[in-house]
């Protein structure tokens, strides 16, 4: 696998630059590089093509903006899902960034120590504990149901997001108008976690960009999570939504899909 930087989009640097000038205290938030660690999900390590080339890609947008004196950072999300509470801590505590990710860093010539790592478990404890207080200051804004209701939408995935009988659900009324699942018994769902994110990164400053760089089989999910993030957190920030696959790349705005683009490597 090869550590060349994609070309960063001229169009994104471009729109980036235009906020900029519009608020000067813009600051842009690039997550990219996204990957899980646990062994049953090895297709979605780091290993994988499209998130190596997320990664690059984001290290690009990152380099390009920096060039421009524009405020940016580099933030890695870790699944840390799916494996032991007691393998959890340990990769805590001896993380290191994954050699593939490294290289592609040297070759940028960016310390490697400029990459924020957030663990998705972080991201799943702290959404239950914000959910509740979301629900006591505004009840009327959440239905809850029974996981037996045929209505409910759930994760895409239901062989990893399963149906738990007999609980409880927080819901919300989702883009398509149906209620949407953020909370089953216990578990928050993967959109609850993924605004969770978002809200807690947007605290650093309100006049905050995001620019997401993901696999392509997570555009629904990122799409549930901004929509959770601005209807449960209120986030008035925007997002720019990039999303891979292999070594291509589109930007997906969720009213329409513009055409892939092959990046070119420098």
């Amino acid at each position: 696998m090869q550590s060349h930087l994609p070309q960063a989009p001229s169009s994104l640097v471009a729109k980036i630059i235009q906020t900029k000038t519009a608020k000067p205290n813009k600051e842009v938030a690039i997550l990219a590089g996204h990957y899980c660690v646990a062994p049953q999900l090895s297709e979605l390590s780091h290993e994988g093509e499209a998130e190596h080339f997320s990664f690059a890609l984001g290290i690009a947008v990152y380099r390009a903006l920096v060039k421009q004196s524009i405020t940016a950072r580099l933030i890695l999300w870790v699944n840390d899902i799916g494996i032991s509470s007691e393998q959890r801590e340990q990769l805590k505590q001896q993380f290191a960034l994954p050699q593939n990710y490294v290289s592609i860093l040297q070759h940028a010539q960016i310390p490697v120590t400029t990459v924020e790592v957030i663990f998705e478990s972080a991201s799943r404890n702290k959404a239950s504990t914000l959910l509740r207080q979301k629900i006591k200051q505004n009840p009327e804004g959440f239905q809850k149901l029974t996981s037996e209701d045929p209505d409910l939408v759930r994760c895409i995935d239901l062989d990893s997001c399963s149906i738990e009988v007999g609980k409880s659900v927080y819901a919300i009324t989702g883009p398509e108008g149906l209620p949407l699942v953020m909370k089953e018994g216990s578990n928050p769902k993967c959109n609850l976690i993924l605004a969770t994110l978002f809200y807690r990164i947007a605290q650093s400053n309100p006049d905050l960009l995001f620019v997401n760089i993901f696999n392509d089989i997570y555009i629904e999910r990122i799409r549930l999570g901004i929509f959770v993030a601005k209807q449960v957190y209120e986030l008035p920030q925007p997002f720019i939504n990039l999303f891979c696959d292999d070594d291509s790349y589109f930007e997906e705005n969720f009213t329409e899909i513009k055409h892939k683009e092959e990046a070119d490597v420098v």
